[in-house]
């Protein structure tokens, strides 16, 4: 621990064996921050300004603290210390990290920092475990590097214990039901505290990739249990039953976990394999949300032409009634032309039939007519020369009148002058 450095140059193998050995519980603490090199006065700083402002995950930080270690003594009363350290390291990460924020498996990695360091430089660790660890992928909205964690393990789970890949397959149990919370939580969520040091001993050595070691191993020791139990004593069994054969013998865990072959290079080639996996999923999400927005399209035209159908099925309909009401009009109108013609014809013959009987009827008639018009035409003759007649004789009247008006005027004027006479006389 004095010449860390000068170790990790000399003898990094002999480090990481004697690490593998176990860490002094006593020391554990100091150990950490130098494997991860977490030591950063500044952002200690930065968790203390951090506490002075108000997170938003507060309310459910506060109720996920009796949730978080329940049995642990350190962490077990409300309002003890251990719960106000794994409170503030909570917000504060969660303030520090807005995208992130909090969700309880953070919890669960804070806790055990905090049971070997003070909250400040278990918050200095937890930065580095999710940055430089690549544990923060755990957290985030999509969760990419837990998704890819959890495919790297099933592909590890198929190549190392196959009959067990098969069976859980076969009984419907996928790794996100399970494993999850192992990776999320550092198997801090059940399993005993112990077990989690000596796991996070090896992790701040090799990285969270060692978290795959532990994994296989804890199926192929409980390889014969879990081919004999079915999905729901089995989802049981696995979130919480695996550890039982390494309750008193942690260095057992570490020493089969080792002995599971994980290799950087076949990691690699899972995530290129992974990665290959979700640009084909999103090609065919694209493609399918392609179809998606074509059918919308097409079920808008569709509903478009099943409302011009109905209105032209409407039009239809009320063309064939009017359809049928004019030739319904038309065949009454075709029986009454039928009678009216029969009628007219009918009433052609009876008129060409009595046109004769009429015409003898009345020829007697017609002639006596003829004879008395002839007559009334001289009679009209005599007068229209009687009336010519006295017309003369009115001209002659009035001419003479004439006549003797004028010699009664010369008269007149005579008789005025022989008065005239007499009477100067």
């Amino acid at each position: 621990m004095h010449d860390y450095n000068g170790v990790v140059k000399r003898n990094p193998k002999q480090l990481t064996t004697m690490i593998q050995r176990g860490v002094p519980s006593a020391l554990r603490g100091l150990i950490w921050q130098l494997l991860a090199k977490s030591k950063d006065p500044q952002l200690e700083s930065t968790f203390a300004e951090l506490l002075k402002s108000t997170s938003t995950h507060e309310k459910q930080i506060t109720r996920d603290m009796t949730r978080t270690f329940p049995n642990h003594e350190y962490f077990q009363a409300e309002g003890s210390v251990g719960q106000e350290a794994l409170f503030n390291v909570a917000k504060a990460y969660s303030l520090y990290d807005p995208e992130v924020g909090y969700c309880q498996g953070i919890s669960f990695i804070v806790g055990p920092l905090l049971l070997n360091m003070p909250e400040e430089e278990a918050f200095c660790m937890l930065v580095r475990m999710m940055q430089t660890y690549e544990m923060r992928g755990h957290y985030t909205p999509d969760m990419e590097k837990l998704q890819l964690r959890l495919y790297q393990f099933e592909q590890l789970m198929e190549e190392t214990v196959p009959m067990i890949f098969k069976h859980l397959r076969n009984q419907g149990i996928r790794s996100t039901m399970y494993a999850s919370q192992w990776f999320m939580t550092v198997f801090a969520y059940k399993f005993p505290l112990e077990l989690v040091f000596r796991v996070y001993d090896i992790l701040f050595v090799e990285g969270a990739d060692a978290l795959l070691r532990f994994a296989i191993a804890l199926l192929v020791k409980n390889h014969d249990r879990i081919l004999s139990l079915d999905f729901e004593v089995l989802i049981e069994f696995l979130k919480h039953g695996l550890f039982e054969p390494y309750m008193n013998d942690a260095g057992l865990f570490i020493q089969d976990a080792y002995n599971v072959k994980v290799t950087p290079k076949k990691l690699t080639q899972y995530a290129q394999k992974y990665q290959a996996m979700i640009q084909k999923q999103q090609a065919e999400l694209a493609a399918e949300e392609n179809l998606r927005e074509s059918n919308k399209q097409l079920s808008g035209q569709v509903r478009s032409l099943e409302g011009s159908l109905h209105q032209l099925n409407k039009e239809h309909v009320d063309l064939a009634k009017e359809l049928i009401t004019r030739k319904m009009e038309m065949a009454q109108l075709s029986d009454r032309n039928d009678v009216l013609e029969q009628k007219v014809s009918d009433l052609t013959r009876i008129v060409d039939s009595q046109g004769k009987e009429v015409e003898e009827q009345y020829k007697g008639e017609i002639e006596d007519v003829l004879r008395k018009n002839m007559e009334i035409q001289k009679k009209n003759e005599q007068l229209e020369d009687q009336l010519a007649y006295m017309e003369s004789l009115l001209v002659e009247t009035k001419m003479k009148y004439a006549e003797s008006e004028i010699e009664r005027d010369s008269l007149s004027r005579k008789l005025s002058d022989m008065r005239k006479t007499l009477t100067a006389m």
